[in-house]
């Protein structure tokens, strides 16, 4: 059923850095339960009748090159910390890119319902990228785009959870949809802080020199030999 499948590097359209440098990750993007690929789709219908044998490649592949820039790390390549804890790290080189499949199929989404109805599984794994282990951390974020014949298509993505989660590929993929329209200017700038964000918390105290006071021991002091009632008056 797949036809024309074709694999194409998306760049950033301009490298917003110029030194190699790797990006830290939090506690929780390192958790072992959560070292796994989340794959998702999403489908677009056809608007006009006009857009039957309109290919929506270079729209998609132009503004997502106009957004790597603003979300950058989504292109690096995960690895260990060289290390004793192995920790994962994302390592970013102005060399990077995410692989866009290009391929089409010769059916309507009308013919299956537009997906609602749960049609064949192997027909919606075959919609989505599923990277090896291996490719996963080299190219953490990895997309295909499938065109149908009634010019309708679907975006289906494998992203792994150590770059964002749900919320976060939602902002991204709402940014490429802003620049496909035209917009110059994202809404959502993202901001990369994951050990301050979601690091450990640094839990209020109080400190005073009267605390101190007050904790410090005293070795030569008994409590329960010494009578520190003061007596009864």
């Amino acid at each position: 059923m797949m036809k024309n499948k074709e694999q194409t590097l998306i760049f950033p359209s301009y490298t917003p850095f110029s030194e190699d440098h790797t990006l830290p990750l939090s506690h929780l993007d390192t958790d072992r339960n959560l070292h796994l690929t989340i794959r998702y789709l999403r489908v677009y219908t056809s608007t006009t009748a006009n857009n039957h044998h309109k290919d929506p490649f270079h729209v998609i592949s132009t503004s997502l090159s106009q957004t790597l820039p603003h979300y950058y790390p989504l292109a690096g390549t995960l690895r260990h910390r060289q290390n004793s804890d192995n920790r994962l790290e994302l390592f970013c080189t102005t060399n990077q890119s995410i692989p866009l499949i290009h391929t089409t199929v010769d059916i309507t989404l009308e013919s299956i319902n537009y997906l609602d109805d749960n049609p064949s599984s192997h027909f919606i794994e075959q919609l989505v990228p599923d990277p090896e282990p291996e490719e996963g951390m080299k190219h953490p974020c990895m997309l295909q785009l499938t065109i149908f014949k009634c010019g309708g298509f679907t975006l289906g993505a494998a992203i792994h959870h150590s770059l964002c989660d749900g919320m976060g590929g939602t902002l991204f993929f709402n940014s490429v949809a802003e620049l496909a329209r035209g917009v110059t200017r994202i809404t959502v700038e993202p901001v990369w802080d994951r050990e301050k964000l979601l690091g450990p918390r640094d839990v209020p105290r109080v400190d005073s020199p009267l605390v101190r006071e007050f904790l410090s021991l005293d070795k030569d002091f008994l409590v329960y030999k010494e009578d520190i009632s003061g007596g009864v008056s």
